[in-house]
Order: C-alpha cells, then structure tokens, then sequence
C-alpha cells in the first residue's frame, strides 16, 4: 500500500496533486450576478455570447437583439437569448484559532491545504478566489483574486499562517459577512469549537452567500487515548485542570463529543449548507476526490 506523502508548511500541494485536482470544478448551487467574463455559465438568461434560445419580440425589448433572418422567413419578429455568464466569488474562511495547533499533523495544516487546493481548483476555472482568517471574533482578509497565475499567492499567504488566536468563530463570521460587498460561495474550515456557531452561519445565510462547512478534527479528539490521572491545558487560556480520567467517564465524553458533531450536521442540514467531517488522518487525496465530490461540493 502506498503512504502519502504529506507536505510540510512549506509545500501545502504537490505538484503532483495539483495535476491531480486541476480539472476539478467547484459547484455553486445558488446563481451570483456577474461582471466579468469566466468559463462558469448560469442558466439564468441575458446579453452574452452563448446563444440559448429564441422567444416572441415584446415592446421594450432590445430591437437589437432581433434576428432579422427569422423575420425574413417567418416575417415575426423573435429575439435572440444567450446564456448569461457568471463570474463566482469563492471565499475560503479559514479558523485560525489556538484550537486548530492541535494534532500531528496540525489540524492547521490540514484546513490550510483544504483552501489551498479549493483556491487552485476554483481559479483553474477562471473564478475568483478570496481568503479570510478567523481567530479573536475578527476576519482578516485576502482580497478576491482571478486567474490561475495567483494560486501560488494565495498559496504563499496561507503558508504565512499561524493559529494563535482565540475562538470567536460567529463573531469573526458576522464580521466577514457585513463587510463583504460581493455574496458567493463560503467555505468554512473549522473544527467549529464555538458553542455560538450557529449565529455565525446564519449570518452567511443572512448576506446570500451558499455556506459549505469542512469539519476538520484530530483522531484523538473524538476518541481521546486517555485513562488515569491527567493534568489538561486549555489550548487558548492556558487553564490548567487535574483530572481522573475513568472508562465510565471516557464514554460520556464520546457520547457528548458524538452529539456535538451531529448537531452539526443538523444544523447545516435545515439551513441547506455542505457539510463534511474529517480527521487530520484522512488521506487528502480521499476528501478531494471522493468526500466533497459526494457532498456535490466538487465535481
């Protein structure tokens, strides 16, 4: 069986991968307006260069837009109609909070190179791609790039990145939601340790953008190897508790951990958002090509 080779903080993708994934396409299920031309068509119609369909000529219309061979055949006037070209703002919303350090590897650096190979499939298609951060209730930005000569910026800057902050995950959320002007396609990539999150989703849903959640955890926290006496040290206050660690107690702690994740996953179920769960020992190679492309997040 071959082992994947895992990147460093340095690499993120290889160039292997990428060869892999670069025919890949993200899927938007809701439509976005659009300024500038992309490959990505909506099925919305309007003034572009794809022809669609022709319908009845009606007062007010564009006499432009008359295929005047038409009339010439049927003496009637129709108007051409084109499929109107849609240009998607992908956002990757990355936690960075102290939480996300934990495991090896860091389940940092595994949530950096989920938006690293989305930011590289979503410019292959000519998208544009933003980057947002999110620790201490704020969201610090990556203004949204085109083109496919700007994945190695945007890779460099997620290399650039460190999980130092505290976990506000809604506040950051609502923050980047008020002051992004243009709505589009929002992954949050997260171990979603916020008791508040749901606020934060909303607040997305609020602001149209289509919300997609990559749930990222470390093996040993959904079954922690742990029995006996302990001393436990909060990641982001450096609280530090004794504790005795039985088996009795072990299972409430999987039960409490199980109904979390499921909750989750209700939660992203009644507002219509994406959602996948995955360790930091999941080969990425699976979540790229497999996971997300069940989820129809990719396709």
């Amino acid at each position: 069986m071959a082992i994947e080779h895992i990147p460093t903080e340095e690499e993120l993708l290889t160039p292997d991968f990428l060869r892999k994934i670069e025919r890949l396409s993200l899927v938007a299920k809701k439509l976005f307006p659009g300024q500038l031309r992309g490959e990505r068509r909506s099925t919305k119609r309007g003034a572009s260069v794809e022809f669609a369909d022709y319908r009845n000529y009606a007062i007010g219309d564009d006499f432009r837009r008359i295929d005047w061979n038409v009339y010439a055949r049927l003496e009637k006037l129709f108007l051409k109609l084109f499929v109107e070209e849609e240009d998607l703002y992908v956002y990757l919303l990355v936690d960075a909070s102290q939480s996300m350090s934990f495991g090896t590897p860091s389940k940092f650096l595994y949530a950096k190179r989920v938006a690293a190979a989305l930011a590289y499939i979503a410019l292959a298609n000519l998208d544009r791609v933003g980057v947002a951060v999110l620790s201490d209730g704020s969201a610090q930005t990556l203004s949204p790039k085109r083109g496919k000569q700007a994945a190695f910026a945007i890779f460099d800057y997620l290399k650039s990145l460190r999980a130092e902050g505290t976990t506000n995950l809604s506040g950051a959320l609502r923050e980047f939601s008020i002051k992004t002007a243009h709505p589009g396609m929002a992954v949050v990539i997260s171990d979603f340790f916020d008791p508040d999150y749901e606020r934060g989703i909303f607040a997305l849903l609020s602001r149209r953008f289509e919300v997609n959640l990559v749930h990222i955890l470390d093996q040993d926290e959904v079954s922690p190897p742990y029995v006996g006496d302990l001393l436990l040290i909060d990641s982001e206050t450096s609280d530090r508790r004794e504790v005795t660690i039985t088996h009795s107690l072990m299972r409430t702690y999987q039960k409490r951990f199980a109904d979390f994740c499921r909750q989750l996953e209700t939660c992203c179920a009644r507002y219509g958002c994406n959602y996948v769960r995955v360790t930091n020992q999941t080969p990425f190679e699976d979540l790229l090509l497999t996971y997300l492309r069940q989820r129809g997040m990719v396709k």
